[in-house]
C-alpha cells in the first residue's frame, strides 16, 4: 500500500472536531439571555442586574481559565434559593460558559455544563420553548466533537421540536443537521444544510463571522471526501478571509482551517504545502492551553504522514509518539453537577 493511499485513508480522522459551537463572540460583554428570556419564549422571566453581573464574573473567570470558581458562583446563586427567575439565570450563564470553553478546546467540560443548562432550564420552561435552542446546540457540537454521535443526535432531535423564527436560529440547527448527515455518509444531504446555514447566517447580518466560516470550514472538508478540490480550495480561501478578518475568531478556528488546507494540498499533490500548513497549525495548538485531545491527535496523525511522504522519518517518528502518547480521558469532572442543588420536588412546569 502507498504511503499516498494511505493518507488517504487515514486523513479524515478526527472529521468530528470541525465543528464550531456558535454565538460566542459577545460573551464577556452582555448576556445572550436578553433574546433567550425575554423575547420569543414562551414564558418570560425577567433578567435581573444581579444575573448580568453574575454572567459577567464567570464569564471573565472562565475567560482566564478559572473554570472551578465560575462553578462554584453559579452554584451559590443556585443555593440561595432556586426561583424561576435564579433557575432561568444559571442555566443560562452555564451555557455561556459551555460555548466560550467549548471553542477554547475543552470538550468534556463544555458538554458537562450545556447538559446542566438544558436540565436547569427545562425545569422553568417547556419542552419545546425557545430559550433551550442554544443549550441544546452547545450540547450537541460538544459531544458531537467527541465522537459522540448518538448524543448529538438526540440533542439535535430536541432542537428541530422547537419553532424558531430567527434566522441566527435556524443556522444553528442547519450546522447541526450538516454535520450529522455528513458523518453518516449523506454527503448531498449535509451540503444542502451547510449551504442553508450560510444563507441564513448572511440572512442574520453574519456572514463575516467566525460561525459563517466554519460552515464554510465544514463544506471544504466535504468537498476533499469527494474529491472536488478546486471548490474546496474556493471554500477555504473564503474561510480564511472570514477568519482573519472576523472579530470572534479564535486560534481554535485556525488551527481547524489550516489543518483541512494540509489534507487539500496533499490530496492535490503539493506535499511541501501540506506539511507548512500542518506545521503551522501544529505549531498554534502547541500555544494553547485546551487543545482537544482527539483533535490534536488527529492534526499529529496527518502531519506525520505527510512528514514521511517528504522523507522526514526521524522527524515524522517524533510526532507519531505523541501521537501515540495521548490518552482520551472523558472522565467527569470532579466538581458537583450544579443541577444537584435544585430542589428536588419541584415538578417540571409546562
Amino acid at each position: 500500500m502507498s504511503l499516498s493511499t494511505n493518507f488517504n485513508r487515514n486523513e479524515l480522522r478526527g472529521r468530528r472536531s470541525r465543528m464550531r459551537i456558535a454565538w460566542i463572540a459577545t460573551l464577556l460583554g452582555t448576556l445572550t439571555m436578553g433574546y433567550a428570556l425575554g423575547q420569543g419564549t414562551t414564558k418570560s422571566v425577567p433578567v435581573s442586574v444581579a444575573c448580568f453581573e453574575l454572567n459577567q464574573t464567570v464569564m471573565t473567570q472562565v475567560a482566564t481559565g478559572r473554570l472551578t470558581e465560575a462553578e462554584l458562583a453559579v452554584s451559590a446563586a443556585l443555593g440561595n434559593g432556586g426561583d424561576d427567575a435564579q433557575n432561568s439565570c444559571a442555566g443560562i450563564v452555564l451555557n455561556n460558559m459551555a460555548a466560550w470553553i467549548a471553542v477554547s478546546g475543552r470538550l468534556a467540560d463544555a458538554e458537562r455544563l450545556a447538559e446542566q443548562a438544558v436540565r436547569i432550564l427545562e425545569k422553568a420552561y417547556s419542552a419545546n420553548d425557545v430559550v433551550l435552542l442554544r443549550p441544546l446546540q452547545t450540547l450537541a457540537a460538544a459531544s458531537f466533537e467527541q465522537g459522540k454521535t448518538g448524543r448529538a443526535r438526540e440533542a439535535f432531535k430536541r432542537m428541530q421540536a422547537i419553532p424558531i423564527q430567527r434566522p441566527e436560529d435556524r443556522a444553528l440547527v442547519h450546522g447541526i443537521a450538516g454535520a450529522l448527515l455528513e458523518a453518516e455518509g449523506k454527503r448531498a444531504d449535509a451540503e444542502t444544510e451547510y449551504l442553508a446555514a450560510l444563507r441564513a447566517w448572511d440572512e442574520a447580518g453574519r456572514g463575516e463571522t467566525a460561525d459563517a466560516a466554519a460552515i464554510l470550514n465544514n463544506l471544504a472538508s466535504l468537498y476533499i471526501h469527494e474529491q472536488r478540490l478546486v471548490e474546496a480550495r474556493q471554500a477555504l480561501d473564503r474561510a480564511f478571509a472570514v477568519f482573519n478578518r472576523a472579530k470572534d475568531a479564535v486560534p481554535i478556528d485556525r488551527i481547524k482551517v489550516l489543518d483541512v488546507r494540509g489534507v487539500l494540498q496533499a490530496r492535490q499533490g503539493d506535499w511541501q504545502g501540506a506539511e507548512h500548513d500542518l506545521h503551522d497549525a501544529l505549531s498554534m495548538a502547541d500555544r494553547e492551553p485546551w487543545m482537544d485531545p482527539v483533535a490534536l491527535r488527529s492534526l499529529l496523525v496527518n502531519y506525520a504522514l505527510v512528514l514521511r511522504r517528504n522523507h522526514r522519518p526521524r522527524e515524522a517518528r517524533s510526532i507519531e509518539a505523541r501521537a501515540a502518547a495521548i490518552r482520551i480521558d472523558r472522565t467527569a469532572s470532579a466538581i458537583v453537577d450544579i443541577t444537584e442543588l435544585l430542589p428536588k420536588a419541584k415538578p417540571a412546569k409546562k
